[in-house]
């Protein structure tokens, strides 16, 4: 692996790792403050981490998994993209994906909330 395969392979990681991080933290309905708190580390660095700007060391991804609850490979884990699905709900997986890339935080929390309540309409054993 050269250098510029090597660069762009830690920026995936970085980036995959950051999503993953803001998802579990959105989904727990935890704000970046909270996270900072639990974990000691600072609310800018999580925001760094978060936008894949800056890479997490192992003790980082401990810290954070421990907050979560989970093991530090659900952090590392790229998920499947729909969009890329060429099964017939592709074209739906699409737009929901674009739609989801261009939401804010708050927005992310509603729809978050939503998927939720969809949840507890399809399983009642969860009411």
């Amino acid at each position: 692996m050269n250098k510029k395969q090597a660069r762009r392979a830690k920026t995936r990681i970085d980036t995959t790792v950051g999503i993953n991080i803001k998802n579990e933290r959105i989904a727990r309905d935890m704000t970046r403050d909270e996270l900072a708190v639990i974990t000691d580390l600072s609310v800018s660095h999580l925001g760094l981490i978060e936008r894949g700007e800056r890479g997490a060391t192992l003790v980082t991804l401990e810290k954070i998994s421990r907050a979560f609850d989970i093991s530090i490979d659900n952090l590392l884990k790229e998920k499947v993209n729909f969009a890329q699905d060429e099964g017939a709900n592709s074209t739906y997986f699409k737009k929901v994906s674009t739609l989801i890339t261009d939401l804010s935080e708050r927005e992310l929390k509603f729809l978050t909330y939503v998927i939720k309540g969809l949840e507890k309409l399809r399983n009642p054993r969860f009411i």
